[in-house]
């Protein structure tokens, strides 16, 4: 079903949904306790007993409108709709646990799938250049130095080397709290950059998802050439999975921002430009999660050299698939 149809097909019952709405706010601010289920006349009526069922609608209607990638406005009017009934059902108004919950079962996981195509494009252009180069470098493995310095390759290999204490850091890096703080910091820098590139029509969130996957691939490559690989995944497969993924969002996002910028349509570029960012925002406030997450685990699970390679990788493996799994099953029983 296109959006013109959807909209023809189901607009009257949002009509009278907002009609309600504004009727019950109105008895609020006279401090009455009951709403009157008045609709304007070319809407369909609405008794205040099919009121829940009405809101239930809506939101499977936003969740079909965000999967199908409906133009911005429709989507902007179902969930102010949403919004406006939950708060009014349920008495949503300064509980912060529900709308958190909400978006981390229903709204970021709907919102990687409405931008289903940026998001794999973005993995392409991160996730691409960063497996080639680590190929490539089991065979050309001086080309690692076109990519990083004598100095980094010299660190990298410090880092990773047999005898050290505790992976993944140089011998003069702080205790575990200091270095999640680090690397809240690094995460964060890398995510903003790769979605604030977006405002130059793009352009800057290709070079950093370029520049970001090729020095990662050469970072891996080196090292697994070097014979160093099973420390370096012993560090790396823990928190992976959230800090990758959270890069590509990120750059996804930015996409989005670039798309809207060269592409406006019929908006002026500016109004586009809000339009995307609104839509994209999930994204970013769900990346940033990720980020958390994924610092988290790298300062006080990745550098540990006591536990077995197994149970890391095992670890690492598991929030692979669980991370797959959120995003490809999480809220689609509310869109059916």
């Amino acid at each position: 079903m296109n959006q013109q149809d959807f909209e023809a097909r189901f607009a009257r019952r949002w009509d009278a949904f907002e009609a309600w709405l504004e009727q019950a706010e109105s008895w609020r601010l006279r401090g009455k306790h009951a709403a009157s289920a008045l609709a304007p006349a070319d809407a369909d009526t609405l008794d205040t007993a099919d009121v829940p069922a009405r809101y239930r609608e809506i939101c499977q209607h936003l969740a079909l409108a965000q999967d199908r990638q409906y133009s911005s406005e429709l989507i902007e009017r179902l969930s102010r709709l949403a919004l406006a009934g939950h708060q009014r059902l349920y008495g949503a108004r300064g509980h912060l646990g529900a709308p958190i919950a909400r978006f981390l079962l229903r709204g970021f996981p709907g919102a990687v799938r409405a931008h289903g195509r940026y998001v794999l494009l973005a993995a392409l252009l991160f996730f691409g250049p960063m497996l080639v180069l680590t190929g490539a470098l089991q065979r050309y493995p001086d080309f690692a130095y076109v990519v990083l310095d004598a100095d980094t390759v010299e660190q990298f290999a410090d880092m990773y080397g047999d005898s050290t204490r505790e992976l993944g850091r140089t011998r003069d890096a702080g205790d575990d709290t200091v270095m999640f703080a680090y690397y809240i910091w690094n995460n964060v820098r890398i995510g903003f950059q790769t979605f604030a590139g977006g405002l130059v029509f793009g352009l800057g969130t290709l070079f950093y998802l370029l520049y970001n996957g090729l020095h990662i691939g050469a970072v891996t490559g080196y090292l697994v050439h070097a014979g160093l690989g099973a420390n370096f995944f012993s560090f790396t497969s823990g928190h992976s999975a959230f800090e990758l993924t959270a890069i590509a969002l990120c750059g996804a996002a930015g996409l989005r921002l670039g798309a809207s910028l060269v592409a406006p349509g019929r908006r002026r570029r500016g109004e586009s430009l809000r339009a995307a960012a609104r839509e994209a925002m999930p994204l970013v406030v769900g990346s940033a999660l990720m980020f958390g997450l994924a610092a988290m685990i790298e300062a006080f699970w990745s550098p540990r050299t006591e536990l077995p390679l197994a149970v890391k990788y095992g670890f690492g493996i598991a929030l692979w698939l669980l991370t797959l799994a959120y995003f490809v099953v999480m809220g689609r029983r509310d869109a059916a």
